[in-house]
């Protein structure tokens, strides 16, 4: 069975942030989404399971609202929000997010942003 991809709250900021050419839109709804994460063992604390980004250089991680958008990947996945996401990851570490008919890509600096955003109305 195939999930149909629909257009979620978060999926819907990242077009309006590439329409309005502004990556805060994606922030209040990132922090709310429900995700799933792939992770590389079965212990108890995340142990994230990295691929290699958009670009090559780099790492990421994978994670979708839908886990459906996830069954082709055989290793354990686990609930966060995008908040508990972004406090966890290392920094160097982007993010992928399927969204099964396509997917967007967080940089490691776009993240930056974003930290420095959430520090700043801490």
């Amino acid at each position: 069975m195939t999930a149909i991809p629909v257009l979620t709250p978060l999926k819907s900021a990242f077009q309006q942030s590439r329409a309005e050419n502004n990556i805060e839109l994606i922030l209040p709804e990132l922090l709310a989404a429900q995700l799933h994460v792939v992770i590389g063992g079965q212990s108890e604390q995340i142990d994230l399971f990295l691929v290699p980004s958009p670009n090559p250089e780099r790492r990421c991680v994978t994670v979708a609202e839908d886990p459906t958008f996830l069954a082709g990947i055989n290793f354990p996945k686990i609930p966060v929000t995008g908040a508990q996401l972004i406090a966890s990851i290392p920094p160097e570490i982007e993010i992928v997010l399927l969204h099964g008919d396509g997917a967007n890509y967080l940089t490691r600096e776009q993240l930056a942003w974003f930290r420095g955003m959430l520090a700043q109305n801490a």
